[in-house]
């Protein structure tokens, strides 16, 4: 399983968890030897041309808190905390805690179905929810239309009231943005105020947050991150056309937010009194009304996937991402951990950087591997390595990548890839050894080993399987991916 593939690959797998029911933590996890070993693999990879701010803090107190490579690189401008970035699908939140305040005001119900809201509702959706549209349940698509691309709100709605059910409304999870989009124009439309200035005035302005919008706040333009593609410009989200002061309802509600790692901090220490939501609704947030078959570790809640810990305390998390921004988000509510991170130069191979953070807080012992940086030595060793697996065996590129000089290396996302679109083929044996050049290359990646367990059992080869996505848990405590197989399998 790719851990970054999306966040519905991170819920499918759901538990119905009481919030009461988590164990509270009274030692600190955040040593100052674990604060030095976290700073020691972030700058690490500055070395390397990560690109972005961090933040990480107990109880709300920053540990570690700096920018890294440069928010713009032709004015040769530094990362900072002060940085504003693109939040990505971190957006869903905010539009979720807005349904809840209005929930709160007594305005609107999470059970109201959205006829209430949009005439001339087809049948088939005439069942949708606010509650499905939040848990991305209602079976709507992904999308109907990339980020910045031009749509008015009457037009939007009847495409999307028009498209295609993936399935009917409350019976499986399927992430969908357009159902994020069709939330904020519920907050619009029951509020009478603009997206924006609703969650300013209810939720940004409580919590103190005063660089976190789409436009309101005046940015200053220099502190706007540029985006980049390896070395290429891509430009700030706000040189792209927008809807006035707002993106265009394809991204709207469901991402492109812009803040800092300073202002996020604020939210998540807001969320944890009654600034913005009470304690019913906080509840509610976290654990919304589930599915009698989500029985998994995990779950997406109200604009977060909530995962039960080998602890047994609450995490709380999300990320987003335009392939070009990224940013996580990752809460140990329980514990007071808070791990934000904002880049503006992606590179799948610095996704899980969050992740590996949060290991080294929290699993005694564990040693960061420094990631691999995508450019376009490595890719091309990697591109290498996999036609030869495919071509002349995994052993001939296997002694190639074990004769490799210093200056590359292969990129465990890549392969990972191509491993997957070869299963989509239904080339299962070509997948396996692509993912078997994964766990050669990279022997301590808890989501290689995933991976080849799950090509093996697609393959119909249960023992291997079996075996893989044990190697995977092994290696990677949290992977609730490889517990469920196993589980399943009767194996755990």
């Amino acid at each position: 399983m790719n851990n970054i593939r999306n966040i519905a690959t991170a819920t499918a797998l759901i538990l119905v968890i009481a919030c009461n029911s988590f164990a509270q933590t009274t030692a600190s996890p955040v040593s100052p030897g674990t604060v030095k070993k976290i700073e020691t693999l972030l700058g690490n990879m500055d070395k390397i041309g990560y690109s972005g701010s961090v933040v990480v803090a107990l109880k709300g107190k920053p540990v570690v808190s700096r920018g890294y490579g440069f928010s713009d690189v032709e004015g040769r401008i530094k990362n900072s905390p002060n940085t504003i970035s693109d939040t990505g699908s971190i957006t869903k939140q905010f539009t979720a805690a807005a349904i809840l305040k209005l929930e709160m005001q007594g305005k609107l119900s999470t059970d109201d179905k959205i006829t209430k809201y949009f005439q001339n509702t087809p049948a088939d959706k005439s069942e949708i929810t606010i509650h499905h549209l939040l848990r991305h349940s209602s079976g709507l698509s992904g999308g109907i239309g990339g980020d910045y691309e031009k749509i008015g709100e009457p037009e939007f709605v009847e495409k999307v009231l028009n498209s295609p059910l993936r399935s009917p409304a409350g019976t499986r999870f399927g992430y969908s943005n357009i159902g994020y989009s069709l939330l904020a124009l519920i907050v619009e439309k029951v509020s009478g105020q603009s997206y924006e200035q609703f969650l300013y005035e209810n939720l940004w302005k409580p919590a103190g947050m005063e660089m976190t919008g789409y436009s309101r706040p005046k940015f200053d333009q220099k502190l706007i991150a540029v985006g980049y593609r390896g070395d290429e410009r891509w430009g700030k989200p706000t040189e792209k056309e927008w809807a006035g002061d707002s993106p265009y309802l394809h991204l709207k509600g469901n991402g492109g937010i812009l803040s800092t790692t300073v202002d996020l901090l604020k939210w998540d220490q807001a969320l944890m009194t009654d600034k913005v939501l009470s304690p019913e609704a906080r509840k509610k947030y976290y654990g919304p009304a589930l599915r009698a078959d989500e029985t998994g570790p995990s779950f997406y809640a109200y604009g977060w996937d909530v995962t039960r810990t080998d602890r047994g305390t609450r995490r709380a998390w999300h990320n987003g991402s335009n392939r070009i921004f990224y940013a996580d988000f990752y809460r140990f509510i329980d514990e007071g951990v808070t791990i934000i991170l904002m880049t503006n130069k992606a590179q799948e191979s610095f996704n899980a950087t969050g992740k590996i953070i949060s290991r080294i807080i929290f699993e005694p012992g564990y040693e960061p591997v420094v990631p691999v940086p995508d450019n376009a030595a490595n890719r091309a060793f990697t591109e290498r390595a996999i036609k030869l697996t495919l071509e002349q065996g995994l052993n001939t590129a296997v002694d190639t990548y074990k004769k490799r000089g210093k200056s590359v290396d292969l990129l465990e996302p890549v392969i990972n890839a191509k491993g997957y679109d070869l299963m989509e083929q239904k080339k299962l044996e070509e997948a396996i050894q692509i993912f078997r050049l994964n766990t050669t290359a990279f022997p301590r990646s808890g989501n290689a080993f995933d991976s080849l367990g799950e090509a093996y059992l697609e393959a119909g080869n249960k023992e291997l399987g079996i075996e893989n996505y044990k190697k995977s848990l092994m290696l990677d405590p949290e992977n609730g991916n490889a517990r469920a197989v196993l589980k399943r399998l009767g194996a755990n």
